[in-house]
């Protein structure tokens, strides 16, 4: 059994009956974010229970408790999930306790109310607090990967690229942190949180702003910090924090995020006692030992740049974050620099998977299209065939992504399928196909976000030219999808709610909607009920994910299932001009209904990878909605394998779209859970009250 101390800012560390006291370790701050995979989880007899019983099971608001993830002083942190959209999140709730204690009460809220105004990539998100019932509750982002204090374990020293890339994050989140006056106080390496993710590894979430300090502000906030009081974690505050000074001030992070480097860089931290008086006393009058001297490998520039960060007095320090972050891009050279990760750009510039591509200057998103990349494997089975001699037969798809080998259309009807099919497949790879495009002002909110440059104001500005795309937002914003005490009344307000990332993704549905929905006739009744059916795909394909242990690509799994049908109605159209060519050439006979379906589900793979490439969204996402026509054996947990299955999970469970081949999509079903490996409890998770929340998700996200 561990038993619980309490550190003097009131967070948790555990000790096991008559261990020796570790200072370093007896500040660990309560994290809201799952533990390392490989930490062995706690049994209930490993954890004390502080002010009351567990909530796990329990409601609070619209959120269902799953589970524990962390307990401290002033309370509890849950793993939660909502109860309609199946969102995970975060709950912290407060100790009843001590709930009694107004004091108590406004620190608790503190953390949230100034995470809510910075509204920072790199900050974990607080989507909601207030009090439920009789619980003081703050809800954040759930967030997987892990903190850098974890990776120093594994790893003990980082490169100074690495420093670099993750040091960027944390000093842009506190420059933002304090332009709002704010002070975060406990920076350590247990409030770096490092997201796993492979497009943009490392990107860095700031946690844990329970004890900042709001500058010039203290009572707005309800509280007041007594001079003299010490809070934060002893092997990283700042000589003035060390003495209680009052007049803290941003400076004292600077110094916090040098010892964090010091750390980084050698393994060791700068200063160690075997009482917290002498670790005071280090940090207040000793000089650090350069970490060039313990690692000989560390540079100069670097060097200095610790131990400027590390000056006693605040004066001889970086005077802001942004000032140190500047100095970290001149660490290395100017061919080595590498781009902190902001609205989904990754580590090495690349675009992660969320956002679009850059163009280069002059080029159209037309012509960034390659006519003949990512082929699906119904055109990839026709290269170096003759025209007249089509070697495969005519591939029938049902109509959520099912493909198989099926029977020939006898007669004429399947001659003339087979045509049309090659003719079909040979103007998508050739570009000649009027593919839809995204409306104007997503492309220029995409655009400024790929470069790095798309602030909420911006963003605002732009979807106000469009009125409906505004209505859109707003209505969004004040969903259940982003549940708050307090409605959005503005443009910025409801883009702030939302996210960098819940805008991009807010847009690309919109226009998916659009899309998928078509606009003629006969290729509407083919794509009834099939914005449910998107939805419930990218839903189940980016769960998927995460039952495989592939939560990094999540967010691609949602992209290719959400546009996994969007080629269809593409396709669709293309028939419908090419039969009134045939009318006007003498034809008088339209295409067969049957060889007009079959003629879409062969073609409709390829075409939808055409429109995700014009829509510059990632490689690995119109390479998933290319190949999803067949299984990968090859790579059983391709996003591929993962958006067909999803796929057939969302038909099976009764949102189908277009005619639907129950043996057949029994049979694949079969297939595709035995090659994923998908067992009963993993296909529990997944479809639990699913078509009642895809219900309510379809006209939230509509």
């Amino acid at each position: 059994m561990h038993v619980i101390f309490l550190s003097e800012n009131g967070n948790e560390t555990f000790r096991k009956p008559g261990e020796k006291p570790n200072i370093q370790g007896e500040m660990t701050t309560l994290l809201q974010v799952r533990p390392p995979v490989e930490a062995a989880p706690r049994t209930s007899s490993d954890i004390v229970v502080v002010g009351g019983e567990s909530l796990v099971g329990r409601k609070i608001g619209s959120y269902t408790i799953l589970g524990e993830l962390g307990q401290g002083g002033m309370g509890c942190v849950y793993l939660a999930e909502h109860s309609l959209i199946g969102r995970k999140a975060a709950i912290k709730v407060l100790n009843p306790d001590i709930a009694s204690d107004p004091e108590v009460v406004s620190r608790f809220f503190t953390e949230a109310r100034a995470v809510n105004d910075i509204r920072h990539p790199n900050i974990v998100e607080v989507t909601d607090f207030g009090q439920f019932g009789s619980l003081h509750c703050i809800v954040m982002e759930f967030l997987e990967g892990e903190t850098l204090a974890a990776r120093l374990g594994r790893i003990r020293t980082f490169d100074e690229r690495s420093v670099v890339h993750i040091m960027k994050q944390c000093t842009s989140a506190l420059g933002a942190a304090h332009e709002q006056g704010l002070v975060h106080r406990d920076i350590k390496p247990e409030n770096i949180f490092l997201r796993a993710h492979t497009d943009y590894p490392d990107f860095v979430k700031v946690l844990d702003f329970g004890i900042a300090k709001l500058l010039g502000a203290q009572a707005s906030v309800g509280h007041h910090t007594k001079t003299g009081s010490v809070l934060g974690t002893p092997s990283y505050m700042s000589p003035e924090q060390c003495l209680g000074e009052a007049a803290l001030d941003t400076r004292s992070d600077v110094y916090s995020l040098g010892v964090v480097i010091y750390q980084m860089l050698t393994g060791l931290l700068p200063f160690t006692g075997d009482t917290l008086g002498r670790l005071i006393v280090c940090h207040v009058n000793e000089a650090p030992v350069p970490p060039s001297v313990v690692n000989a490998t560390v540079s100069r520039p670097m060097n200095d740049l610790v131990l400027r960060a590390m000056q006693k007095d605040p004066n001889h320090r970086y005077q802001s974050a942004r000032d140190m972050r500047e100095a970290l891009e001149r660490v290395l050279g100017p061919y080595s620099r590498i781009e902190t990760p902001m609205f989904g750009v990754d580590a090495r510039g690349a675009i992660a998977p969320a956002m679009a591509h850059p163009r280069p200057a002059g080029q159209t998103r037309a012509s960034r299209m390659a006519p003949t990349a990512n082929l699906g494997p119904a055109r990839r089975a026709t290269q170096g065939a003759e025209p007249s001699g089509r070697p495969t037969p005519v591939t029938c798809i049902d109509t959520r992504g099912v493909m198989g080998p099926g029977p020939s259309h006898p007669g004429a009807a399947g001659d003339v399928a087979s045509r049309l099919t090659d003719i079909v497949l040979d103007r998508i790879s050739g570009g000649q196909v009027d593919l839809p495009d995204l409306p104007g002002p997503t492309i220029r909110c995409i655009d400024l976000a790929a470069h790095g440059r798309l602030s909420f104001s911006d963003a605002a500005n732009i979807i106000n030219e469009s009125p409906g795309l505004r209505s859109r937002v707003m209505k969004l914003a004040n969903s259940a999808a982003f549940p708050s005490l307090m409605p959005a009344t503005t443009l910025g307000l409801a883009i702030g709610r939302l996210g960098t990332q819940g805008l991009y993704n807010a847009l690309i549905e919109f226009a998916a909607r659009e899309t998928l929905e078509g606009r003629q006739a006969r290729v509407k009744e083919a794509m009834r009920r099939v914005w449910p059916h998107a939805l419930g795909t990218a839903t189940v394909a980016a769960e998927l994910c995460q039952v495989q242990g592939q939560s990094s690509q999540g967010a691609n799994g949602y992209l290719a299932g959400l546009m996994a049908h969007i080629g269809r109605p593409v396709v669709g159209a293309l028939l419908l001009e090419i039969e009134q060519q045939m009318q006007r050439a003498g034809s008088r006979s339209p295409i067969p209904d049957a060889a007009f379906l079959a003629i879409v589900e062969a073609s409709a793979p390829m075409a939808g990878a055409a429109v995700a490439r014009r829509w510059e969204l990632s490689g690995a996402v119109a390479e998933a909605i290319g190949n999803a026509g067949s299984w990968n054996a090859r790579d059983p947990k391709s996003l591929s394998n993962a958006v067909r299955f999803a796929g057939l999970v969302t038909g099976r469970l009764g949102l189908t779209v277009g005619l639907y081949n129950g043996a057949e999509a029994e049979r694949s079903f079969a297939e595709g859970r035995a090659l994923l490996k998908v067992d009963e409890v993993a296909l529990k998770r997944i479809t639990h009250g699913f078509k009642e929340r895809m219900t309510v998700l379809a006209g939230i996200r509509g």
